[in-house]
């Protein structure tokens, strides 16, 4: 679930000491000099736990060195909202979509923009399998079962949450594979998905003035209370919830959609792009 997949282990890792010492909430409270408050907010993940704060509880319930700097590393995480591929793969690529599921599951919107990819909610089955080949860079062995959990994903876009996605053509015209029917599959799949009443496409043009630089691919999850936005790299990703960073991602989206075809352009120009 993003952002709060981390905190919540983070906090039922503190909370699995605590109760492991013996130790009741207040009794840790004093012996660290906190509220207990503090203590029960940590626990139930409603407050951020910096590193220093985890170490100091570590120490205080007396964990192993292990347990110590395992947490304090899931700390770092939560606290700069940074992942390599090797934490967020740690349950396989099958546990990462699953995790996106719960995220997506819990949105009221999603909107997602990549400049050279289709996105997974609009993948069929042999494009997500080569998308999850060319992207495991941690060596997992699950890939096959990784691609039916993400197709599974797909199910979001008939439960009533608003899925919006802009697909540079250029992403359309990018070859993943030399397998001649996926550009006939990937076309079937968009050309399908504009009919839903739920689904926004659009189709950014490949002459289309850019009113933002989309470096890299970007996802948004409107969840209500806790909204955030993911961004991919080659090696982690970075798990958006300052006010700031999601303001400037939901405009550099509206800015691209407005630039973007839409309706039967957009449907043309996908036929067009794919050779269909």
């Amino acid at each position: 679930m993003g952002p709060m997949t981390d905190r919540s282990r983070l906090a039922a890792g503190l909370r699995a000491l605590r109760l492991r010492s013996g130790l009741s909430g207040q009794a840790l409270g004093q012996a660290l000099g906190w509220s207990q408050s503090k203590v029960s907010k940590l626990e139930q993940g409603t407050r951020g736990a910096s590193p220093a704060d985890v170490a100091a509880w570590a120490e205080a319930v007396s964990a192993t060195a292990q347990e110590r700097a395992e947490l304090v590393a899931l700390a770092q995480t939560v606290a700069t909202g940074r992942r390599s591929w090797w934490e967020s793969h740690s349950a396989g690529l099958t546990g990462r979509q699953h995790e996106l599921a719960k995220a997506e599951a819990l949105a009221t919107r999603i909107m997602n923009f990549h400049p050279l990819l289709i996105p997974a909610l609009l993948q069929p089955d042999a494009y997500a399998r080569r998308v999850l080949e060319l992207a495991n860079v941690t060596g997992e062995a699950d890939v096959a079962q990784a691609t039916a959990a993400r197709v599974q994903r797909q199910a979001v876009l008939y439960k009533g949450t608003q899925c919006d996605f802009i697909i540079p053509e250029a992403a359309l015209r990018c070859r993943i594979s030399d397998d001649p029917a996926i550009p006939l599959a990937v076309a079937d799949r968009l050309i399908s998905a504009a009919s839903m009443p739920t689904v926004g496409l659009a189709i950014l043009p490949l002459d289309a003035a850019l009113p933002v630089l989309p470096v890299c691919g970007f996802g948004i999850f409107e969840i209500p209370g806790e909204p955030f936005a993911i961004v991919e790299t080659l090696t982690d990703e970075t798990i958006l919830t300052g006010a700031r960073e999601l303001r400037i991602y939901r405009e550099a989206f509206a800015a691209l959609w407005q630039v973007a075809c839409t309706g039967s352009e957009a449907r043309d120009l996908v036929r067009h792009a794919t050779g269909v």
